[in-house]
């Protein structure tokens, strides 16, 4: 059995990753705060492959024991690998220094930093001793890479996020079984997230007309393409020789 989790897995690019997933015949444990009609009907579409967790990534107990609560429902000595793909994420607060919304930052940080680290750190004790190759993708961005105005607390988030891929593997050099990490930029990529990019205020994000046009120009990814070059990756030789890695430029 081939075993992936993924975070955010009720909508956007978490849910296309499922069903990408799903449509290559692997196994599938979604967490989402709700799962809603779409990982529902998703669920019933595909009742032996795909089995939905909830809980508020939010909430840093729920964050870890929801790995655990996934885990236990694999016959993990039968699989062959164990993926966790760490997709949930928050843009908000869209302001700049000495503007934030403080439970907006609190909560971004918790969503994009604390959940991810403590997901990987519940499979990987969990999985320590198991023969299973493990593989861990963190859903970056290229705002970790590059200062944007009004995104300081997203590009923040995002640079932690691939730091932590590095350590991480860095930590599993040598082990007998070593995990393979990788932080992945997905590109611009036609979810909510963009549509709270583009009701945001200008004047905290100068860049909001860039965007708005990126829409209108239909120069956005469909999330099931994004997908689909995701989990390609993900599933080739390719995966965790490079620690950050930019999905465009594959």
């Amino acid at each position: 059995m081939h075993a992936f989790i993924v975070t955010g897995a009720s909508r956007g690019l978490g849910y296309a990753i499922c069903e990408t997933l799903l449509s290559d015949g692997y196994f599938v444990i979604g967490i989402a705060r709700n799962a809603g009609p779409a990982l529902e009907g998703l669920a019933a579409r595909h009742p032996e492959r795909l089995l939905a967790v909830n809980a508020d990534l939010a909430d840093a107990a729920q964050a870890s024991a929801s790995i655990h609560t996934a885990l236990q429902q694999l016959p993990l000595p039968e699989c062959a690998t164990v993926t966790l793909i760490n997709n949930a994420g928050v843009v908000t607060p869209i302001a700049q220094a000495g503007h934030y919304p403080a439970d907006e930052v609190v909560k971004a940080i918790a969503v994009n930093v604390t959940a991810p680290l403590l997901a990987t750190d519940a499979l990987l004790s969990a999985t320590d001793r198991l023969p299973a190759r493990r593989r861990i993708l963190n859903i970056s961005s290229g705002a970790a890479a590059k200062a944007y105005p009004g995104w300081s607390v997203y590009c923040a988030t995002k640079a932690s996020l691939d730091h932590f891929s590095r350590s991480v593997a860095v930590e599993q050099e040598g082990k007998a079984n070593p995990a393979r990490i990788v932080a992945l930029y997905p590109g611009v990529v036609d979810t909510d997230m963009q549509g709270n990019i583009r009701a945001s205020d200008e004047g905290q994000f100068p860049q909001k007309a860039r965007f708005d046009a990126l829409k209108s120009d239909g120069a956005l990814s469909s999330p099931g393409d994004a997908a689909r070059k995701i989990v390609d990756y993900l599933v080739s030789p390719a995966f965790g020789q490079l620690q950050v890695v930019d999905i465009r430029e594959l």
